[in-house]
Parts: structure tokens; C-alpha cells; sequence
């Protein structure tokens, strides 16, 4: 992993970004004391965990951005207990 303080990243943030979406991890130093980390995503993850929201029936997706699917309100008066119980299950 390779150490940049703020300033450094600041100034060439684009440059850092290129390299973190390349692979490269940098731990991000303010006054030589570690404060972030910056890596690049794992695209191939995401992609599988968006596919899968889907698949569940929580997201749609039509070839534009994904949206949520709203969740329907419950009908009928219903008590916190039992709503929990359900959600669990």
C-alpha cells in the first residue's frame, strides 16, 4: 500500500483516482497520521450485488439507471410487534 498526504492527493487527485481504479491502494496521510484509504471498486462485485437486488424483486432495472421498487403500505391497522415478526421471517 503507498502513503500520499492531503495536500499531494489534492493536487493530483486525477492521477490518484487513474491509479486506484488501476488497482492501486494508497493510505491517505493528514499531518503523517492515516486517515483514509483510497482503492478503486470492484466492479464485477457490484455488478452481482445490483443483479441480485433484482433478482429479489427490491430493484428493477430496464437498461437506464436502476430504480427501487416502493414498498406498499400495509392495510389495515397494524402493530410494531407483529411488523417485525414479519420482517424477519
Amino acid at each position: 500500500m503507498h502513503t500520499v498526504n492531503v495536500a499531494t492527493l489534492k493536487a493530483k487527485l486525477s492521477e490518484y483516482l487513474r491509479r486506484a481504479g488501476a488497482g492501486e491502494t494508497f493510505q491517505i496521510l493528514d499531518r503523517r497520521r492515516p486517515v483514509a484509504t483510497l482503492a478503486g471498486i470492484d466492479r464485477s462485485r457490484s455488478l452481482d450485488a445490483a443483479k441480485a437486488l433484482v433478482r429479489d424483486g427490491l430493484a428493477e432495472w430496464h437498461g437506464g439507471k436502476p430504480t427501487v421498487v416502493p414498498v406498499r403500505p400495509r392495510k389495515g391497522p397494524a402493530r410494531v410487534g407483529e411488523a417485525v415478526i414479519e420482517d424477519r421471517g
